[in-house]
């Protein structure tokens, strides 16, 4: 946070009062004001996945638009690829991302690609809009003390995804092909779309946030960051599956810190949280309460086993050490 302000922030352009939200620490997209409507702006690259890289590019990219309880509704990519890349492997992300718009009614409005030296393996970086009346959504910065925090489905979603489709020959020989084909299967649950949106239709939510980089332990971060509040959390409380549990285990990866597109953090007061919980329940999506927010912003800790400790700040996802575990060249 601290290189964000000094060296980010401090350089952003000319001042426009119609920017109603620029970058903020555990912001997840601009709010831009177009008459009596609102523009939210997102943007996100793929870095960590071959396989998937189109398909994850607009799913992540709607997961930021979406925890401001808005429907994305446009998409633009800026597609690289190594030299020496065919026009198949172009192929192959393309259909990806027409796939992945489709699921979720989302245009192409325009993008770019290009062959490039500079990197080793394709990257994609999307930009995503969605569309929404003034002061109708919320935004990681308005949560309460005494709110609850709740999570959507499972942690690390995105992350086993990627560790199981990237290294699927590394897993089959360690933990069978169940794991491959089920973490696989994972990547149909990455996107929040649904959650944020029925969330944010309660009327009760005050605060969204898309756990990314740096998993769930960072996502909490950065809302006590942007609400200037601390944190509870019950460790026992937080839901994982099973084969994000075997693939963290055996790789030795907390999984509290990876990457964890699929989640969706959200915040309401606590006497409302049991009817948000029934509404995405309504909607097949799980839900469970694992905390509440605190007044002393420096307060952030995670009960485990009846012991309370400090909640690590990450200083890299997990994704990446686990990455070079499974092809170390």
């Amino acid at each position: 946070p601290e290189i964000l302000q000094s060296i980010v922030f401090s350089k952003l352009g000319r001042m426009d009062s119609d920017v109603i939200l620029g970058p903020e620490i555990g912001e997840d997209a601009a709010v831009i004001k177009i008459g009596d409507q609102v523009v939210i702006a997102a943007t996100d690259p793929i870095t960590g996945s071959v396989e998937d890289v189109g398909w994850l590019a607009v799913h992540v990219n709607a997961n930021d638009i979406a925890t401001f309880g808005v429907s994305p509704r446009w998409f633009l990519a800026s597609i690289m690829l190594p030299s020496g890349s065919t026009p198949e492997q172009l192929s192959k992300i393309m259909h990806q991302i027409d796939a992945a718009a489709k699921e979720l009614d989302i245009a192409v409005a325009g993008g770019h690609s290009e062959v490039t030296e500079s990197i080793t393996q394709p990257v994609v970086v999307g930009f995503m809009m969605g569309i929404a009346p003034v002061g109708e959504y919320v935004t990681s910065s308005g949560a309460k003390p005494g709110d609850s925090l709740i999570v959507t489905k499972t942690i690390g979603i995105e992350g086993t995804s990627i560790l199981t489709t990237e290294g699927s020959s590394y897993f089959t020989g360690k933990l069978g092909d169940d794991i491959v084909r089920d973490g696989r299967e994972l990547r149909n649950l990455i996107s929040v779309v649904k959650d944020g949106v029925t969330a944010f239709r309660t009327g009760f939510i005050n605060a969204m946030h898309d756990p990314t980089e740096g998993g769930l332990a960072n996502g909490i971060h950065e809302i006590c960051d942007a609400s200037g509040v601390g944190c509870e959390i019950e460790n026992n409380l937080i839901p994982m599956n099973d084969i994000t549990r075997q693939v963290c285990e055996h790789l030795e990866i907390n999984p509290l810190e990876l990457i964890s597109s699929g989640s969706m953090l959200i915040c309401c007061g606590s006497e409302n949280a049991p009817h948000v919980i029934e509404e995405l329940a309504a909607v097949d999506i799980e839900a469970a309460v694992i905390g509440s927010f605190v007044p002393d912003s420096t307060h952030r800790k995670i009960i485990i086993d009846g012991s309370t400790h400090d909640l690590k700040r990450p200083t890299a996802d997990a994704l990446w050490s686990a990455l070079k575990k499974i092809n170390p060249s």
